[in-house]
Parts: C-alpha cells; structure tokens; sequence
C-alpha cells in the first residue's frame, strides 16, 4: 500500500485523544447506606458492567473515527483490482512541449509544432475527469502561466494552442528538473512525463551536475512528432560574421554567410543582403544534400551612424533557417591633420582625398610645423607626419596627443630624421630601428603581411592563401624595426607596425613616401596602407556584438558618459543603467528573445550594435539516433524511474498513459468514518439516557 499524502499519517496519533480523555475521567462509585444491600449489590454489578462494556465500544468507535479520517486524507493506494471496488487510479502528467526554432519546420507533413499540438490534443481529450495535468513548454513564452497542475481540459487545450515555435533553441534538463519539482506536489500516485519533441541533438545538453532527475516510480515517455520522410527543402543561413573590422564611410564592408543544404533533394537558391532594407548583393548558389557553401557579399556605406543589414536565401529554403541578422556602426568621419615635407605631401594628399567629397570617411587639413608646435591639436583625430623637421618639442607634443586618445601615423624620412625621432620611436615601443640601403638590382620586397589582422580585413578579396601579395613593390630604402605588432614585412624587416599608447595608437611605417626610397608611393597598396593605417589610428568604435536568442547578455564597453538607451528590432526603446568599473562601463541586457539587431546609444550618439539570431544548432538539423536519446535519459534520470523511447505519437495512444490497475481507498475510508460517526452519535445517545437521573 502507498500513501499520496503519507505526512498526514502524524494525525493517527489524535486518535489516542479519546483514550486518553477516558482514563482521565474514570470516578470511583461512592457509597450509599440502604436498608437491604444485598439485592443492590447484584443490580450494581450487572449495571456496571453493561455500562462499562458500552463505554468501551464507544471507545473504539471514536478511535476508529478518527482513524479513519486521517487514512482518508492520507489517500492509501495498492495495486492491483479489488472485486467490486477496484477503479483505474487517476494520473498526474507533466506534458514536456519542444517549442523550440526547430518545430517550427515544415516537413513532408507539414509544420512539426502544429502537428505536435493536435496529438497533445488528442492526449488532453482522451484524459479522465480526475487527472491532473501541467503543461511545460521547453522555451516558456514571457508571462507563461500554465506551468501548474490543472484538470481543465479546455483550458489547457486553450493554453496548448496559445503556444508557437520560439526562435531559441529548448532546455530539455530545465524543463525536466522543473517538472521534478512539479510532480514533488503530484495528488495522484501515478505519476508521467510525456516529452513531445523532434529530438535535435543540440537539445541534449550536457551535465554539469551528476543530480539524478525524478523520484522512482515515475514513467517518462520520449515521443518523436518530426516526419520520417526527409526534408524536401533544404537551403538554410546558419552562420553569418562581419569581416570588415575598420569600418568607415565609402570604405566597403564585407559579410560572410555560410549557407547549408539540410534537405535530401539538390538545392537552388538565390542569397541576397540587403542593407536598411534595401538589396545591395546577391549570389546564386545550387548543393547538394548535405553540402554547405561560404558566401562573401559587400554593401559599402554612405553615411555614418547604425547600419542593419539581413542575409536572406530565397528558393529552396527552410522556413525558419532562410534569414540572418548583421549590425553594426559606421563611425562619424574622422577630421586628419597632415604635415608632411616636398614629393611626400604630394603623394599623401592623393591617397587622402582619392573618395568623393560626399562619401569619403576623412576630413584632411594640412599642418605646418609650426602649427604642429603651437595649434590646438584636440580639433584632429589622427595626424599623418612624413617631414625631416621634427623636434623634441613637436614629439613631445605628438606624445601628449597620443596618451590624450589621438592616433599617429608616422613615416621614416631622409636628412636627421634618424638621429632625432629614432629614440623616441624607441621610448614609444618601436625597438632597434635600422635604416638599410639596396642597390637598384637588388631591391627588397614585400614579403608577408598578417592577413588576419583587422587592418587588412576584407582587403584581399578572392585571394586567401598563404602570405602571398597580390603586388611586392621594390624597396630601394627602408627603416625596420622589431617592436610593435608587425603588419608588413619585408625581405629586410618590419616595415609597417602598430603600437597601443594608453588610449591612443601609433602606426609607424618604414618606407617614406618618396620615389627615392623605392616604387611603393606608386603601387596600389600605398593608398590601401595609408587610408588604413589612418582608420586603425582613429578608430573609436566598439566592437559589434554577436548573441544567439535566449541568451542573457553582459557587456563591458569602454566607459560611456551619459545615459545608455537600448533599442530593439522591435522598436522598443529602454534604458540601461549602466555600472562603471575601472575597466570600463559594465551593462545589463537582459535575456534578448528576438532575433534582430539592438542598437545602443548614449546621449543619441551611435555607440554599438548587439546582434540576435536563431542558435545555428537549431538549423543545422542534426538529430539525435533513439540509442544516443536512450543512452542521454539513463544518464540524467533516477535508477527507479522507467523510461520508454517511442518513435511516433501513434504508439503513445498504443501505450496508453492513464493510470495503472490500482485501487484508491480514501473514498472507502470516508465512507467507513461516515458510519463510525453515525454509530458514535447512536451510543452517546444511549449512554446519556441510561446515565440521566430521573427527576424528583
């Protein structure tokens, strides 16, 4: 026998109150004189005894009242049938949902979810009056209410339909571990988890605890709802990244897309990006079943500020796996100070002014070496030196606009140029500079540059392999250095390094832009360096955030004055309430459920985008095989709890979930204390008229 309530089992020891009560009130007889004892004496021994028999019965009728009371509540159960009295025992259910990205699928049966909805249906409607059920989705919506017991069968049919496919990937292990906790307050003894799922394998996450789930006794069903027939159509994004780190106005930005083939047929499609809405690129692509294919689409910027872009297949796509989200700013132009001597100017300048005025990312002024000395140098970002008439007074003044956050771009020069800025280049990080000299047959090259660098990003298009370059002018002079991150090497050093000062950048580049010191002012990578050292110097923005939908997302950004506002794909606009740390400004997103991009700002200026999509895992359609879901359950579940795999939901009906042949006893025992009560009123009853003292 089993006991639903066995707590109210400490209430057996109120019926000794009746017992106790008794002894307590037991009275000796006290003595009277009579004429003639000798008949009272029997009368009295036959009467006492026949009051003290009754007495006792009344006893036990009130102990056993209470008694039977307390058993009533306690709900005992045993297995099996009684003749005439057995009845199938009502059972408490968790329905485990999966309404994750991935049921929202449309298969060779249509769309998984809604198929998964009318067999959860079908099972409500098919359940007794007194079973109780609670209804867990495995991605609970925002403000879910039916994670409770309930035997309202239109209500949970109500809440079941309220339900669709969220864009995150499910919890099965929470799911779980709450419907534990769910079930330790169960009214029934028979007790089920029904777990309806098409059983990705990205849903079977890993332990970090070795807790075991569930209570003995408890029956788990596994039922797979996803069609056998493989998908038809195939075509999924399941990743995309932005390539292009220095991002600036009129410079293009490079998006990356891997597209997948998750169907069982050949797949042609057509993948586009669009840019603020609007179409920029596209690419047509045709796989195989099983293949995937890296796409490269650019759009370029024509103004500062948020740029949302979406990465869309069109043709044979999966419903929910055909677009992804890519965020991230553009920053205002930067305003750059030149001062540089003769040829050098000329070829600056050039590489400098080469945008349209309308679109360029620059802002160029010209400098002399006295405004350098003199001017108020905080109006400029980043200042491109390449003149022989620097001092210790303007390098200690382009120190002090470093340290202050500005960025240098500094190139060798000829005359002193060695003797004066060589040490200070030393004191900066730039170590054992060395000027070399080459005869005109034997000029150096350019030999290696470290492609994955931000600062050469997106710049070798189509050619990815190795270090090789797609041109090597000859250098006929050239200083080198071994300090710094090298970012071009040639065959006599490093000629082009960067170096971090406090928040401030130094780019220092070995080769000046003269004719004399070789053909590199002449070559196509001489403008590419130039503009691009000028952006790594001056660049301010944060870096773009990637996030898949569900997670909770922290942020440590550089410190940001002002209040920080929060703006969602949806349009809503929150503020944040930043936390300032001595590492920078420290913010509480929150958990981001919508695919999209959310743009922060501070003080209305642009300061970084976060970016939502759907987990790849839940597009790549990778299931997991009934051994590998067997095996998963055994490790996660309690040794007692039995478990059964079931690979349609038509053998969930087969199976039937009701409760098991058992009988329930509380009714009987509520009975039984009903009669007990009434016969207990019948014996007071009596023993109050044979104890009444007839009045005189």
């Amino acid at each position: 026998m089993h006991f639903l309530n066995p707590l109210v089992l400490v209430g057996l020891v109120a019926a000794l109150i009746p017992l106790v009560l008794h002894l307590l009130t037991l009275r000796r007889p006290r003595p009277f004189e009579f004429s003639s004892v000798r008949f009272l004496k029997e009368l009295q021994r036959s009467t006492v005894h026949r009051l003290r028999l009754q007495q006792l019965l009344l006893l036990a009728v009130r102990m056993a009242l209470i008694a039977a009371v307390v058993l009533a509540f306690a709900r005992p159960v045993i297995p099996g049938k009684l003749p005439l009295l057995s009845t199938q025992a009502p059972a408490s259910i968790v329905l485990i949902v999966d309404n994750s990205a991935s049921m929202g699928i449309t298969d060779a049966q249509g769309e998984r979810f809604r198929r998964l909805q009318q067999y959860a249906e079908r099972l409500l409607r098919s359940l007794g009056y007194e079973d109780e059920v609670a209804l867990l989705p495995t991605v609970p919506p925002v403000q879910w209410q039916m994670a409770e017991w309930g035997n309202a069968r239109g209500a949970l049919i109500e809440a079941l339909n309220s339900l669709s496919p969220r864009p995150e990937a499910g919890d099965l292990s929470a799911a779980l571990q709450r419907a534990e906790e769910l079930l330790r307050t169960a009214r029934h003894l028979q007790r089920f988890v029904i777990i309806l799922s098409d059983f990705q394998r990205n849903l079977f996450a890993e332990q970090s605890s070795t807790r075991r789930l569930l209570e003995a006794g408890i029956t788990v069903y596994a039922v797979n709802v996803a069609a056998e027939e493989e998908l038809e159509l195939g075509l999924v994004v399941d990743s995309v990244s932005l390539e292009t780190q220095l991002r600036a106005v009129g410079e293009p930005v490079a998006i990356t897309a891997r597209v997948s083939n998750v169907g069982a047929q050949p797949a042609n499609g057509l993948v586009s990006l669009f840019w603020n809405g609007e179409r920029v690129a596209q690419r047509r692509v045709v796989l195989q079943p099983g293949q995937s294919q890296t796409v490269v689409l650019t759009g370029t910027p024509t103004a500062p500020g948020f740029v949302h872009t979406a990465v869309v297949a069109e043709g044979d796509v999966v419903s929910v796996g055909e677009r992804r989200f890519v965020g991230f700013v553009v920053p205002e132009p930067i305003r750059v100070g030149l001062l540089a001597d003769g040829a050098a100017s000329t070829f600056l300048e050039a590489a400098l002014s080469a945008y349209p005025a309308q679109s360029s990312p620059l802002r160029l002024e010209t400098l002399s070496a006295a405004e350098l000395a003199s001017s108020d140098l905080t109006r400029f970002r980043v200042l491109v030196i390449a003149s022989t008439a620097l001092t210790p007074a303007h390098l200690s003044r382009l120190e002090a606009f470093m340290r202050g956050g500005g960025g240098v771009v500094l190139f060798a020069a000829d005359g002193g140029w060695m003797q004066a800025v060589a040490p200070w280049l030393a004191q900066q990080g730039m170590t054992k500079l060395a000027r070399r000299d080459f005869l005109p047959a034997q000029p150096a090259t350019i030999v290696w540059a470290d492609k994955h660098h931000p600062f050469f990003s997106g710049v070798f298009a189509g050619e990815t392999r190795g270090e090789l370059l797609p041109e090597t002018p000859k250098l006929y002079r050239l200083v080198s250095t071994d300090g710094g991150v090298p970012l071009l090497r040639s065959s006599a050093g490093t000629i082009l390094a960067e170096q971090r000062l406090g928040e401030g950048h130094l780019i220092f580049c070995g080769v000046a832009p003269d004719l004399e010191w070789g053909d590199f002012p002449r070559s196509g990578l001489f403008p590419m360096v130039v503009v691009r050292s000028v952006l790594l110097a001056g660049s301010t923005a944060v870096p773009a955030f990637f996030r898949e939908t569900g997670e909770s997302v922290t942020l440590t950004l550089p410190a940001a004055q002002g209040t920080v506002a929060l703006q969602e794909p949806s349009g809503t606009r929150r503020l944040l309430s930043p936390l300032q740390l001595s590492t920078g400004t420290r913010l509480e997103l929150g958990v981001l459920r919508e695919p999209g991009v959310y743009d922060l700002t501070t003080d209305a200026t642009p300061l970084t985008t976060v970016t939502v999509n759907i987990p790849t895992a839940e597009l790549r359609l990778e299931y997991a095989t009934p051994e590998q879901i067997q095996s998963w359950f055994e490790r996660l579940l309690s040794p007692g709890v039995s478990f059964r795999y079931l690979s349609s939901a038509d053998e969930l009906v087969a199976a039937g979930i009701q409760g098991s042949d058992a009988t329930e006893l509380w009714r009987y025992f509520l009975v039984i204390a009903l009669l007990l009560a009434a016969l207990e009123l019948v014996l007071s009853y009596r023993l109050t008229r044979r104890n009444a003292v007839p009045e005189q």
